[in-house]
């Protein structure tokens, strides 16, 4: 495998890792418990995993090519997305105290955190077609399993590395002080790019969007 691909694509991965996104936003609302945050790091990342070697083994390509199979994914991850963004706009209108038991709990568990941050990124037709978009046109087929294998740990490592990191600095006391006063922006902010995200899934499937 050329160190060139390697290098190319683990940087232009940390680019979009770097762009907020229902990811960020997941790990943002989940701060308030670094259980919580580092379960949906872990299980953001786990999902990228995924993405990453259906991509790389041309099942996604094959699913992203069946319309009925692919319009349904977006149909369940823009109503899963929607469903987060009425959780998120709820919890925006209440005190900390209640918006906490609104959006799941006033604490979570490891295993809550990684089967929601599973679910968002999965869930997310968009990561499925940027994972097709970017492997699809820098991996030629001429990179054997081993090779392919090595960029799928690659993109895991860097993910786990990111959202691990945001999710222990979003959650250390420092950083929860201030935003103690800031929650129900948080949660409102939160709620806006899910809802932009599940609306724009929705109009695409509607044919308003190309």
């Amino acid at each position: 495998m050329p160190t060139e691909l390697f290098l190319t694509l683990g940087l232009l991965h940390v680019v979009m890792l770097a762009s907020p996104g229902p990811d960020f936003a997941l790990v943002l609302r989940s701060s308030h418990h670094r259980p919580l945050a580092l379960g949906a790091a872990l299980g953001i990342a786990l999902a990228i995993l995924l993405h990453s070697l259906l991509s790389l083994t041309g099942i996604s390509v094959l699913l992203a090519a069946a319309p009925g199979l692919f319009a349904l994914l977006k149909l369940l991850g823009a109503l899963y997305l929607g469903w987060l963004a009425l959780g998120a706009l709820r919890a925006a209108r209440l005190p900390a105290n209640a918006a906490k038991l609104v959006s799941g709990s006033a604490h979570g568990s490891v295993g809550q955190g990684i089967r929601q941050g599973l679910a968002t990124n999965l869930l997310n037709p968009k990561a499925l077609l940027y994972f097709v978009g970017l492997l699809a046109a820098m991996v030629s087929p001429q990179v054997g399993l081993a090779a392919r294998t090595l960029l799928a740990g690659e993109l895991f490592v860097l993910s786990l590395l990111w959202f691990g990191a945001l999710a222990w600095c979003l959650s250390s006391q420092r950083v929860q002080a201030r935003l103690a006063g800031s929650q129900r922006l948080v949660n409102l902010a939160s709620g806006v790019l899910f809802g932009l995200v599940s609306l724009t899934i929705l109009l695409e499937l509607a044919g308003v969007l190309p």
